[in-house]
């Protein structure tokens, strides 16, 4: 835990739940604590304390066990929880392309809530999508949608203590009848009550990974690389558990055999043993042939592959936060592990004057770390040590993680500062959209609606759109950075 950590989990919590929470959980975040030392820090009313860590426990983000007196619950931040709400929107872009509308109501109805009943899901997602649909059909098809979002194993069960591993994605029991009287303003006991389902993070950060290493893949070659590589890792489920560090042989012929029967990329099934050649060849070590009866089988090095992403990350970051210059220095030093200035200054082909200060910049910014050797023949005088320069990949990556964490404070105060110095207009705004939707709803239309819409002046839409067009970049650069963490954390799980 880091102190630009801290102002980061501080400002996630500020902007999802408000001040109270974000207290409470500025709190915990520092050290584990009783609800009265909570109450006590924060200078909150003890039953809005109460109400806040119901909350951050709801939504995963905090969690408690009995103190060593047995009496004393202490409770605890779940820092990497509060980090993973920054990908909620890839999360729901990802089950909006893989399905449909619908699903993806139901993940973000989850996601919003923390945890729910599968009755909940179905009967707030259907609140949102009832306008000018048959509700019977509706419920029918958000409950088979909802399970198959379990089937995929994109949900799951919040578990108990005695709860089996195979009960956590067993389909719940969903009485229709039921559904249909509580939307229709009566009360009964939900056949699923007490069944809680939350997301499964794990679920998307494996389709998260793979996404990735197809974008990594078809950026380097082209798009028939990049499907050659979606189907192997397709094919590595049916065998492989999804986090191995290599997977276990996927025959070659068996992955042809996909191919055809989709008919979707020509040349790569004309061509298909050059691109398996490539993919095979290539310096990262994407994929390994294992045995050579019938074409072969291969093995896919996940380890291998992060490996090779994250020293791309490490140079493009270099690259970009000092120059090309810095960034072919810090690789010469990653090639030879152990190398002395004079030999930099000589491979490089860079002023020995420039070449110390790009060195000791690198130094400074922790991407270099310096060993001072002793040598070992006496009467050596001044030469009576060596200086080595060498690269500390964890060392590197903590510091960009740091780097990480600065930036996103960076944006979400400026993104703050916009909205509050713009907050009477954007509140207009709001009400004005409010009002014309409402009216659009009860089938109003025409000049009622365009009088309410022109009370946004020329001069405030202009505003809007400047406001609207800084916050989406921001929004933008924000889910970058998590993917520069996302890639760190890969590379860590392999490591």
């Amino acid at each position: 835990m880091s102190a630009q950590q801290g102002l980061v989990v501080r400002l996630i919590l500020l902007e999802r739940f408000g001040d109270i929470v974000a207290n409470v959980g500025e709190i915990i975040f520092q050290n584990p604590n009783s609800l009265y030392h909570i109450a006590k820090s924060t200078k909150v009313p003890l039953g809005k304390v109460k109400e806040a860590l119901s909350i951050l426990i709801k939504h995963n983000l905090a969690s408690f066990k009995l103190n060593v007196d047995g009496i004393t619950a202490v409770y605890t931040l779940n820092i990497k929880n509060v980090f993973l709400m920054l990908r909620f929107p890839k999360f729901i872009n990802l089950i909006k392309t893989k399905f449909d509308e619908e699903v993806e109501i139901l993940v973000e109805e989850i996601l919003l809530k923390g945890c729910l009943t599968g009755s909940e899901v179905i009967l707030k997602a259907t609140a949102r999508l009832q306008e000018n649909k048959n509700i019977s059909v509706l419920i029918q098809q958000l409950k088979d949608k909802f399970a198959s979002l379990v089937t995929a194993k994109y949900v799951i069960k919040l578990s108990t203590p005695t709860m089996k591993e195979e009960d956590l994605f067993a389909l719940p029991n969903i009485d229709l009848k039921k559904l249909l009287i509580v939307l229709n303003g009566g009360s009964e006991t939900l056949s699923d009550a007490g069944v809680y389902w939350t997301i499964n993070f794990d679920r998307f950060h494996q389709d998260l990974r793979d996404q990735l290493i197809v974008n990594a893949v078809t950026n380097k070659f082209d798009e028939n690389i990049g499907e050659l590589m979606r189907i192997l890792l397709q094919q590595m489920y049916v065998r492989t558990a999804p986090w191995v560090p290599s997977s276990n042989p996927v025959p070659i012929l068996e992955v042809k055999e996909i191919l055809k029967k989709r008919n979707t990329h020509s040349q790569l099934i004309t061509h298909f043993e050059q691109y398996v050649n490539i993919l095979e060849q290539d310096s990262t070590g994407i994929i390994r042939k294992v045995g050579e009866a019938s074409g072969g089988s291969y093995q896919i090095e996940m380890k291998h592959i992060f490996n090779q992403l994250v020293w791309e990350t490490i140079e493009h970051i270099v690259n970009e936060k000092f120059d090309s210059k810095a960034s072919r220095i810090f690789r010469l030093v990653r090639s030879r592990h152990y190398i002395e200035p004079e030999q930099i200054q000589n491979l490089v082909m860079i002023p020995a004057k420039e070449a110390k200060r790009i060195l000791y910049q690198l130094l400074e910014e922790n991407f270099l770390v310096v060993n001072e050797l002793k040598r070992s023949a006496p009467n050596l005088g001044p030469n009576k040590s060596f200086t080595l320069f060498h690269i500390r990949l964890d060392q590197i990556i903590r510091n960009i993680m740091e780097l990480c964490y600065k930036s996103l404070y960076n944006i979400m105060t400026r993104r703050q500062h916009e909205k509050y110095l713009n907050k009477r207009l954007i509140d207009k705004k709001q009400r004005v959209d409010t009002i014309t939707h409402g009216m659009r709803v009860q089938g109003i239309s025409g000049d009622p609606v365009l009088d309410i819409e022109e009370m946004i002046t020329p001069p405030e839409t202009e505003i809007l759109n400047r406001i609207g067009k800084m916050l989406q970049k921001l929004s933008l650069t924000e889910l970058q950075i998590d993917d520069t963490m996302f890639s760190l954390e890969m590379y860590l799980m392999y490591d």
